[in-house]
């Protein structure tokens, strides 16, 4: 399916937030994931469907000092 990921279009093989995350090597535990426009909670990422043209926003934290 053809998503919008972080304003570029993609083509990905994931139906939920979860295994979308999985698909881009993203870590869940440190990703904040909007979803046309709405931030979904980490705990609702595996029910979370994914539908042709979603708009997907991805930001992912990193420890540093």
């Amino acid at each position: 399916m053809k998503i919008i990921l972080n304003g570029k279009s993609k083509n990905v093989e994931a139906k939920n937030l979860q295994a979308l995350l999985l698909e881009l090597k993203f870590d869940p535990e440190r990703a904040l994931v909007s979803l046309n426009g709405n931030v979904v909670e980490k705990k609702k990422f595996s029910k979370t469907a994914l539908s042709d043209g979603d708009k997907v926003d991805v930001f992912s934290f990193v420890g540093g000092g």
